[in-house]
């Protein structure tokens, strides 16, 4: 989930997606940078990436989507009822 080369407000919405799909990595590399004591990049350890994920879902509540959203904003709604017709004969 983080790249060295990914600038910072990226690694943020990382942290904060995976909060949202309820995976434990941020706290986990968290942890593991302060345990090692090495940071993940010169420019910003994981710990300000942490903190400011933090920050922003205090300020504007966690990260919701619904299912189709992405398909929806980049092709179009056609597309979208498509895909979420192929996914409910799926299930």
């Amino acid at each position: 989930m983080f790249c060295v080369l990914a600038p910072f407000d990226v690694l943020v919405r990382a942290a904060r997606l995976c909060w949202a799909l309820g995976l434990p990595l941020p706290a986990r590399y968290r942890d593991l940078e302060a345990k090692i004591g090495h940071r993940f990049k010169q420019s910003h350890s994981l710990a300000e990436v942490y903190a400011e994920a933090e920050r922003l879902e205090l300020e504007e509540g966690p990260l919701v989507w619904n299912r189709g959203d992405a398909v929806r904003q980049h092709l179009g709604a056609g597309a979208a009822d498509d895909y979420l017709a192929r996914v409910a004969l799926a299930a």
